[in-house]
């Protein structure tokens, strides 16, 4: 600590650190007065203190009776063109992904890592049923390549989810694709280049950071605000002085944090892209799965082609299908150049089959059923972490998918849970892998794609004992 300082200057200073680097997000409650105190191993008054400087710096709400949580708008300090301080980073994040990876294969764990509904979830007699029907009835079709940009009658109804939008896009516009990281590897290669920057929200799907990775691309984390998606000004920062070559967002059911971006702000990003000529890659592939109705893609806005928009059936159907798709605007055609020499096109079969059960309305009504469940166990693990887990975790709320962003208290680390957690039958995924410089060490995600049982339950409780142990170790041990 500073010794010009005061002693609750310094702390607020550090818990300042932890709120501008995304330990504690817009909303989430920070740790009781008393925990604090035994935290930082000082006084009850030092802490409240330190909690009103940083009331009075808008950092902190403190609610009366209800605990001390996050401003909804916390300052941002961005950077001047002469002080630009958010610089990119290589990414190198490829073992650690596949070792927290590899447990999925182990069929005697609780999965409570990889982000998958469960298939209990999904209509597999009909999806059977269809496809006996399809092999049998269009054997031909089946048998042959596909037309390089998809399946007609699928690409019609892929069209079709577009008629609300503003800015609607046509059969020709699509290109389908081999689910949607080959849809967001494709849009990756055909604008960027190897060493170039690409700009991604913090923390970030870490199978982005993967393919970055691969192909050789540096990344530019851009704070991100679950009320109000990445930031714009940091972003604008970015583009306008020639930081970044694209941006790769999420602005639904975002994965890991669950949230989904104001339609406002997307128009807005959408705008800032237009108007820099920077392309942005839009996944989409939780889209699918939001619980509430009315929310649109960023492509929804894109007037001018700018936007790459990928998604996919994977996790809304079926992820052995590997369906995917993507609508590249203006990049259409080297796109397709770059699929033709990768993959030539897209199985047939998926193709068809998926169109079947848009064309008959069956999907629209499965979708409905699935976000219904996806929500109610959300919150039911939500609430069992809240219970369970030591006094100071917080837990995101999702607006769709099926996982849960976890903070624990900031001097806890993820990964040493993850080891204590797998020996216990409980997979679970450390946070550190969804940022290029490991800066969530203390945070998690959970997947509760799965129906809630006692099985679910009694893992999570145990998570939570394993948790508190570790806290109480770390206490003991004067750590902090």
């Amino acid at each position: 600590m500073d010794q010009d300082l005061y002693l609750y200057e310094s702390i607020s200073i550090q818990l300042r650190r932890h709120i501008e680097g995304g330990s504690y997000l817009p909303g989430d409650r920070l740790p009781s007065v008393r925990h604090l105190s035994r935290l930082f191993n000082t006084s009850v008054n030092t802490i409240i203190q330190c909690l009103r400087q940083l009331e009075h710096e808008n950092y902190i709400e403190i609610r009366a009776r209800s605990g001390t949580f996050v401003a909804a708008c916390p300052p941002i300090n961005t950077p001047k063109a002469s002080d630009f301080e958010l610089l990119p980073v290589e990414v190198s994040l490829s073992d650690d992904i596949l070792h927290y990876m590899e447990p999925h294969h182990h069929s005697d764990l609780v999965h409570l890592g990889i982000a998958l509904p469960d298939p209990q979830l999904m209509p597999m007699e009909r999806i059977m049923t269809t496809l006996r029907d399809i092999t049998r009835k269009q054997p031909l079709e089946v048998w042959d390549y596909s037309h390089p940009h998809g399946h007609p009658r699928f690409t019609l109804q892929l069209a079709r989810r577009s008629l609300h939008y503003p800015n609607r896009f046509s059969q020709d516009d699509l290109i389908v694709t081999n689910g949607c990281m080959e849809a967001i590897d494709l849009a990756l290669r055909t604008v960027t280049r190897p060493g170039d920057t690409v700009a991604v929200e913090s923390p970030t799907y870490y199978g982005t950071l993967l393919a970055l990775e691969v192909l050789r691309r540096k990344v530019l984390e851009i704070p991100t605000s679950p009320s109000e998606g990445i930031c714009l000004k940091t972003l604008e920062q970015a583009f306008k002085h020639g930081r970044v070559n694209a941006c790769l967002v999420s602005t639904n059911a975002q994965n890991p944090l669950g949230f989904t971006m104001p339609e406002a702000n997307k128009q807005k990003m959408v705008e800032l892209a237009t108007h820099y000529e920077i392309p942005i890659i839009e996944n989409d592939v939780w889209g699918d799965t939001l619980y509430a109705e009315g929310a649109m893609p960023a492509k929804a806005y894109d007037h001018a082609g700018m936007v790459l928009y990928c998604h996919s059936f994977s996790k809304s159907l079926m992820p052995g299908m590997r369906l995917g798709w993507i609508a590249p605007g203006r990049f259409h055609h080297r796109l397709r150049e770059l699929k033709l020499v990768s993959s030539i096109t897209t199985a047939s079969t998926p193709q068809l089959l998926m169109a079947r059960l848009m064309e008959s309305g069956f999907y629209a009504q499965h979708l409905l059923a699935l976000r219904q469940q996806l929500a109610t166990q959300a919150e039911r693990i939500r609430q069992a972490v809240l219970e369970y887990f030591p006094q100071g975790t917080s837990v995101m709320q999702p607006s769709g998918g099926c996982v849960l962003w976890i903070t624990l208290p900031p001097h806890m680390d993820a990964s040493g849970l993850f080891d204590e957690a797998l020996q216990s039958g409980i997979h679970i995924f450390p946070g550190q892998v969804f940022s290029p410089r490991q800066q969530y060490m203390h945070c998690l995600r959970l997947n509760v794609g799965s129906p809630v049982n006692a099985d679910i339950l009694q893992a999570v409780r145990r998570l939570g004992d394993i948790a508190r142990t570790r806290e109480s170790a770390l206490l003991s041990g004067g750590l902090m």
